[in-house]
């Protein structure tokens, strides 16, 4: 990559995360403050909030590729009949791969390689997902808007996170707890989540073709030697009783040997998922 293309690029991830930022403080905040105004009732007002963030974010996906900072392919993996076990990639829209998962009841779990993840799935999931947020950002002023949104944090008791679910809400979850470095391993809440509330796991898959990234700083603005794909894809749903069939466990047993599935299941299905991307990409060149 010449000198020029590599300044162009980063002076283009420069005007995304500077959109980014600047519609978010100086559009977001006072949409958000105005709509706690007009729209009294607080579940409508928070379906709307995240109707616009959910805009919001596409916009920032649609520049992203446009201007050649980084782009998004979501594929289903089939399995090819004519050889066993091993899967191939349709690419299909986002609202397409997540079509089919039910309205309420189910936490969708993904793994967390960059910053821009939360921003990607939001993109093209529906307006009823709540995010699991960490509680350091409810400290400060961002808790206004979190609490707006309706999200939850991953200290919140119990009790809140049952009545999101209640409400109608998907909970969106990062189980890692931070980003992915290595290995697989996930944080016991999800499962804990799917078991005592009877809800299904929907695992999600991300891979990005630049490894590092935006896998640290936010303002890490130099451009990779090539432009960044994120492929995204989902599994079936999967619920507890499905791992541990005519067990009569305790929950918080039955919740461990959950989480251990998960992430066997992640640790099996990233890796194949990513050298599929590999080839596919390749062959489409």
């Amino acid at each position: 990559m010449s000198r020029m293309v590599w300044l162009l690029r980063s002076a283009a991830t420069m005007i995304v995360f500077g959109v980014f930022s600047f519609g978010a403080i100086f559009f977001g905040v006072p949409v958000f403050f105005l709509l706690t105004l007009v729209i009294r009732n607080r579940r409508r007002r928070c379906l709307v909030l995240r109707f616009l963030v959910k805009t919001g974010f596409r916009f920032i996906i649609f520049i992203s590729g446009l201007m050649c900072v980084f782009r998004v392919r979501f594929a289903v993996c089939d399995e090819a009949p004519e050889s066993a076990g091993e899967e191939h990639l349709r690419f299909v829209s986002g609202r397409e791969l997540f079509a089919d998962i039910p309205e309420n009841r189910s936490v969708i779990i993904a793994n967390h390689p960059t910053l821009v993840d939360y921003v990607i799935l939001t993109s093209v999931m529906n307006t009823n997902v709540n995010s699991m947020v960490k509680k350091s950002l409810t400290d400060g002023f961002m808790r206004h808007v979190i609490s707006h949104l309706g999200y939850v944090n991953n200290q919140s008791p119990f009790e809140d996170v049952a009545a999101a679910a209640q409400s109608g809400d998907n909970l969106l979850i990062f189980p890692e707890g931070s980003r992915t470095r290595g290995d697989i391993t996930f944080r016991r809440g999800a499962a804990n989540l799917a078991v005592r509330l009877d809800m299904g796991i929907v695992p999600v898959f991300i891979y990005c073709s630049e490894p590092d990234y935006l896998s640290r700083g936010f303002l890490n603005i130099s451009a990779p030697s090539h432009v960044p794909c994120f492929y995204v894809t989902r599994g079936k749903s999967i619920r507890p009783s499905d791992v541990n069939a005519g067990d009569s466990l305790p929950p918080a047993v039955m919740a461990r040997h959950f989480n251990r599935y998960l992430e066997e299941l992640y640790r099996h299905r990233l890796p194949r998922f990513a050298e599929r991307t590999v080839s596919e990409a390749g062959s489409d060149r």
